[in-house]
């Protein structure tokens, strides 16, 4: 089970998100749980008891920094899909994020990033099983 995580401190964008979230996963035929948090105490306390698969970061400025550099740090396997009102693009390369977008969050920029993060996981996938087969 896929489990997707929303970071945000923004009403406005919480709702945005969750929804295209929701609709996004739905009209390709799978269902995570997905969770939205306000705060990032909350966020990291779950996150230590149950990895999400991928993380939507909406914070801004340095807030939203230092929580991308905590979850990296916690969670190094986990996707993350970075919205930031400041250019934090090569830190979000050095952080290897999936995908990173200057705010406020549309569509078409949270539909590329969900769109990468499953090509990467359907290429995860494959590999995995590719390499299965041939240790048999």
């Amino acid at each position: 089970m896929y489990r997707i995580s929303i970071l945000t401190d923004n009403q406005k964008y919480k709702q945005n998100l969750f929804s295209f979230t929701k609709r996004f996963c739905t009209e390709r035929g799978f269902f995570p749980v997905i969770e939205i948090y306000e705060d990032s105490e909350s966020f990291f306390y779950k996150a230590k008891k149950v990895t999400p698969s991928i993380v939507i970061v909406a914070l801004s400025g340095v807030a939203g920094l230092n929580a991308v550099e905590r979850l990296c740090s916690l969670c190094p396997d986990c996707s993350l899909i970075w919205c930031s009102d400041v250019d934090f693009s090569l830190q979000a390369y050095r952080l290897r994020a999936g995908y990173f977008f200057k705010a406020p969050p549309t569509n078409a920029e949270l539909c590329e990033g969900l769109s990468m993060w499953i090509k990467r996981r359907n290429l995860h996938c494959k590999r995995s099983k590719t390499l299965c087969e041939k240790r048999v």
